[in-house]
């Protein structure tokens, strides 16, 4: 099985998630209640007690050609046990690698997308080391919900309905009350394997700062963001594409890796804004809660192992 990542091919600057020091771990949680404030580094303290809930981040793995044999992996977070959260980009055709956007959210270059994968054809993985070509998937996809276009600028998420829930992964929390701001400290969390890229390893990055918040162009380091994205400065990797960047203080999921520059360039790393999406993601969980009714009531059976 031939698996390629999606996204950026270029380096990280990260170890994986087993070999990082508790001051150096982000964890994702259910927190996230009340007003947002801007942030300073998180303590030891405050990280130790939320490491271990990384597992809430998955693999996302596509046959976007309709071959089992070629896959592109993708990150993304479940945010309810038969729901995951990634980019659009990772679950529909793509028209052309590199899309051109304005500081109003309008593309270019014409359509980025061409339609939508096949739901059955996306695979769902959990662990800290994925291989689609062995491992058992924990679920498969039955359906996409993402916002309408083809165009991913200011609009590269979706969310994927599962078809059974997830047990042996944390279920994440979105923050869909408020943006995250400039100077914010969040810590992608992804399947592109650290500064080696090595594809399918689960690796959370160094603390990245958001450096920008759309609508918005950053003249020093070439990112141009629409009003629902926002840039930090550090890299993302090929395989961390659909990842989320999670709130270094609260272990809310903020954003989902869309595109950017260089994987060992500093900044014009853009995200996708959560909270500029929560009737989107309101939706999707409507969709979700329906499917797990139906799995209960035995009108919808899993799609194999």
């Amino acid at each position: 099985m031939a698996v390629r990542g999606h996204g950026r091919a270029k380096r990280g600057d990260a170890s994986s998630l087993a070999r990082l020091p508790p001051a150096a771990v982000i964890a994702l949680t259910l927190l996230g209640a009340g007003c947002v404030k801007r942030q300073e580094i998180p303590t030891e303290q405050t990280l130790h007690m939320l490491e271990g809930q990384a597992s809430g981040v998955v693999a996302v793995a596509t046959a976007l050609d309709d071959n089992p044999s070629h896959v592109t992996l993708c990150s993304g977070a479940l945010v309810a046990p038969n729901l995951v959260l990634t980019a659009r980009h990772c679950v529909s055709r793509a028209v052309t690698a590199t899309p051109s956007c304005d500081a109003r959210g309008r593309s270019h270059n014409g359509a980025h997308l061409a339609e939508d994968a096949d739901p059955q054809m996306i695979s769902i993985y959990t662990g800290d080391h994925v291989r689609p070509d062995l491992d058992t998937p924990s679920a498969r996809a039955i359906a996409t919900v993402h916002p309408a276009g083809q165009v991913l600028c200011d609009a590269d998420v979706a969310f994927l309905v599962l078809d059974r829930p997830v047990y042996n992964a944390a279920i994440l929390t979105m923050r869909l009350h408020a943006s995250v701001e400039s100077g914010d400290t969040v810590v992608p969390v992804g399947f592109g394997g650290g500064k080696e890229n090595q594809v399918g390893h689960r690796v959370a990055r160094q603390f990245s700062r958001v450096l920008t918040i759309g609508p918005a162009s950053n003249s020093d380091t070439g990112a141009v963001l629409g009003p629902r994205e926002f840039e930090v400065d550090h890299a993302t990797c090929r395989g961390d594409s659909g990842g989320p960047a999670i709130d270094a203080r609260t272990g809310e999921v903020v954003g989902v890796v869309s595109r950017g520059g260089s994987c060992s360039g500093k900044g014009n790393h853009v995200y996708t804004r959560i909270d500029s999406y929560a009737k989107l993601a309101s939706t999707a969980v409507t969709a979700a809660r329906r499917a797990s009714e139906q799995v209960a009531a035995g009108a919808l059976r899993p799609l194999g192992p």
